[in-house]
């Protein structure tokens, strides 16, 4: 009987120790200062909101295993975390380092169990991340980040919509920017006026493919610059898109078709070994035509930061319109459009 009587004490003790364990727990801290929040105003409230944020956090990286957290203090924790992240971003830029670490904690923990009312303000707030995108003119953040925000929320619609809105402010944008530049270019004769018009004409198509006027405008920009280097980056101020700026070996014909003379600058990081089989046109079927070995070249090596315009090309004649003439030697490849 004794021996019972000392086991339910020592039961008692550990279910007391257990019980105050989790009452002064990181998770039981944090509710409590959660609580208390929603009943303050004011500085006070924004403190323990604070506070609760910081004891969640601390159970959350106690716990490896994410999938053990309950659901209630995953809410509380998205809730808290967005908090903190919200403020950070009113007072500062979407790329700064505590924002990224907000989302990484709240992506860790959000599924579609998680109150809808909740996935909405997240997703507000990656609207948010998109309009201070755009404010900086990148374009493709703030798309990427309306993607993101689409896949949170049960109707994706108005985002989707957003998105449209978007790109059609953009396009038109920068198709505006591609025609003044054309006409400016053509009338003057200005070849950078033309290969700006060129750039942003293909910026259009990239978000919109089958923007009223582009393909034609493009074609005309392609015409005027054969005899030029499509090197962007003297004329564009700015990061360039790499879906546009794809070369780093510019090519520009100086002279012929079949009995070309091509000028060459390499801007790449790699000395190229020019052969007559390293040149071919394309026609318009999309059949190729390789240089002859009758063809001159000079020099044989051209070095980085380089130009020559020596490469006398001798093609077989083609059986159709010409589309391009291409440089490709091994992972280099470039290429001069005809129109």
């Amino acid at each position: 009987m004794k021996k019972v009587l000392v086991g339910l004490v020592y039961l008692n003790v550990f279910l007391l120790l257990a019980s105050c364990s989790s009452l002064t727990s990181d998770e039981a801290k944090g509710n409590k200062a959660y609580n208390q929040a929603k009943h303050s105003q004011g500085i006070n409230k924004r403190t323990l909101e604070k506070r609760a944020y910081i004891f969640y956090q601390k159970w959350f990286i106690a716990h490896p295993d994410k999938a053990k957290l309950s659901q209630t203090f995953k809410q509380k924790f998205i809730e808290m975390t967005l908090l903190r992240a919200n403020m950070v971003l009113s007072e500062g830029t979407y790329d700064m380092d505590p924002i990224k670490l907000f989302m990484k904690d709240i992506d860790t923990l959000l599924t579609k169990d998680i109150s809808p009312d909740l996935r909405q303000q997240y997703a507000n707030f990656i609207l948010m991340m998109a309009d201070s995108s755009i404010s900086r003119n990148r374009l493709d953040d703030a798309l990427d980040w309306i993607t993101k925000a689409s896949g949170i929320v049960d109707n994706p619609a108005p985002m989707e919509a957003k998105k449209k809105s978007i790109i059609a402010d953009f396009t038109k944008q920068f198709y505006e920017m591609a025609s003044q530049a054309y006409t400016e270019g053509k009338d003057s004769k200005d070849a950078n006026a033309l290969l700006k018009a060129e750039y942003y004409v293909q910026l259009v198509i990239v978000y919109d493919s089958l923007y009223p006027g582009a393909k034609d405008l493009l074609s005309n920009c392609r015409k005027a610059n054969v005899n030029t280097y499509s090197g962007y980056a003297q004329v564009i101020d700015g990061k360039l898109d790499p879906r546009v700026n794809r070369f780093d070996i510019y090519l520009a014909v100086v002279s012929g078709t079949t009995n070309m003379t091509l000028s060459m600058f390499n801007y790449s990081y790699n000395p190229q070994r020019l052969k007559p089989e390293c040149f071919y046109l394309v026609d318009v079927n999309g059949e190729k035509y390789k240089a002859l070995p009758s063809s001159k070249i000079d020099p044989e090596i051209l070095d980085t930061q380089h130009e020559t315009k020596k490469l006398k090309l001798v093609f077989p004649k083609p059986r159709a319109a010409l589309k391009k003439v291409v440089y490709e030697n091994g992972e280099h490849y470039s290429e001069k459009m005809f129109f």
